[in-house]
């Protein structure tokens, strides 16, 4: 099982070491192992910070970073690990993208819901 959740919960999860941010720029307090293949790129969110546009972030995510990655790699290197981005879980980003990426290539993963 692969699990999504978000900076500021962080705290909350007793093994860090499964923690693995996929923020293009994760919180500089926060010491914490990084995965840039899955960020998206500067242009992609600057783009979406002007225009709101989910849609087309989503479209260009898919295609500009996820499209270069091999998913069964990707899958098999996550299992166990908690990817970490700043949003909230009800809030768009591209965790929710590469969850259900993931989901739609046959590996489990989902948000972790905190009380």
């Amino acid at each position: 099982m692969i699990y999504t959740s978000y900076f500021a919960m962080a705290h909350k999860i007793n093994d860090k070491n499964k923690l693995l941010s996929i923020a293009l720029w994760p919180p500089k307090n926060m010491r914490i192992q990084c995965m840039p293949c899955l960020a998206p790129t500067k242009e992609i969110l600057l783009r979406y910070k002007e225009d709101h546009d989910e849609e087309a972030y989503t479209k260009t995510y898919r295609e500009q970073v996820l499209g270069n990655l091999d998913v069964d790699k990707v899958g098999a290197y996550l299992q166990g690990r908690i990817l970490l981005c700043y949003e909230r879980p009800e809030a768009f980003c591209h965790r929710h993208i590469v969850a259900k990426w993931l989901n739609d290539n046959g590996y489990d993963c989902e948000e972790i819901r905190f009380k």
